[in-house]
């Protein structure tokens, strides 16, 4: 299997000395080329949507922030790859890539259920509108009771007053049934305004209600950490919407430690077997160069050398 010159770029490796290596580190070349085009590709595209939908960016800036993103990865997995196969670096490079994994899936997540999301926020909206409109309104029933309680009262006193059953036991609508009057519909009045509170208070409720029904703008002004609370909080309610989200989730993270998968699955090849003997054969042949020239008796045969010529 020949590898083409953009899977080189890509890989870091130099197009001239492939047809050197065995048809193995061919395999293994292609696969680390293509496995590393999936992280990039979800984080590029994620990246730009999530600017573009959720923070409300224009295209420029979304393209532009999409293509970081998708660089980042890039570099990431290339350390990946070129760091290597021991415990310790194994694990190491599980956990950033489970890490990166992570972050990617949560983040495709938001996408792929961004109509689940607006709805839970949507409904987040309307249970607040309704905590705010109790807490406003329970002190103005409290007032508009005592005042309907009042007005009661007093007109009962003013119409006592004018049978005769009570006050000055006259019957009779003179000044004092008046005054009595007269204060009655002052306090009638004073509920009538309370009940007029209320009922702005209830009309206001309505109108913020059918808005958050009507339209998605509390899910567009959500950030990033208040949209992943409402999918977390969605999915908790919903086993049928937690089971897709959690198959959708193991999907994008295997697709996004596919690079970490492919650098575990492959073993040595014999190039790398090659290249570590190449290397021990240097350092052998630069120890005993340096054994040599730090010997008592190089110095003497340079210098017999000398005399000679």
């Amino acid at each position: 299997m020949q590898v083409s010159k953009y899977l080189c770029i890509v890989i870091g490796e130099q197009f001239e000395r492939v047809h050197k290596l065995h048809p193995s580190t061919h395999k293994r070349m292609t696969a680390f080329a293509l496995a590393i085009h999936i992280p990039v590709l979800i984080w590029t595209l994620t990246g730009y949507i999530i600017s573009k939908s959720i923070f409300d960016m224009t295209t420029v800036l979304s393209v532009c922030i999409g293509f970081f993103l998708g660089l980042t990865i890039y570099i990431v997995e290339r350390i990946v790859l070129a760091t290597p196969k021991n415990i310790f670096v194994n694990i190491l490079r599980f956990l950033i890539g489970l890490t990166i994994a992570t972050l990617g899936a949560s983040t495709v997540d938001l996408v792929i259920f961004d109509r689940e999301i607006t709805e839970q926020l949507q409904a987040q909206a309307k249970e607040n509108i309704n905590k705010n409109f109790e807490k406003s309104s329970s002190t103005i029933l409290d007032t508009m009771d005592r005042k309907k309680n009042d007005w009661l009262l007093a007109q009962e006193k003013a119409n006592c007053e004018a049978n005769g059953t009570c006050g000055s036991k006259v019957r009779s609508v003179g000044p004092v049934y008046r005054e009595l009057a007269r204060q009655a519909e002052t306090l009638r009045k004073d509920y009538l305004n309370e009940k007029d509170r209320y009922e702005l208070v209830v009309s206001k409720r309505n109108n913020q209600l059918d808005e958050a029904e009507s339209s998605s703008k509390s899910a567009n002004q959500a950030g990033l950490l208040a949209r992943i609370e409402a999918l977390h909080i969605y999915t908790s309610k919903n086993i049928a919407a937690f089971l897709a989200w959690l198959l959708f989730f193991l999907l994008v993270l295997f697709f996004e430690l596919m690079v970490v998968i492919a650098k575990l699955v492959f073993d040595d090849t014999v190039d790398d077997e090659l290249d570590r003997i190449r290397e021990s054969i240097s350092k052998q042949k630069a120890k005993a160069y340096a054994e040599a020239i730090t010997s008592p008796t190089f110095g003497a045969r340079e210098l017999i050398q000398t005399s000679i010529n």
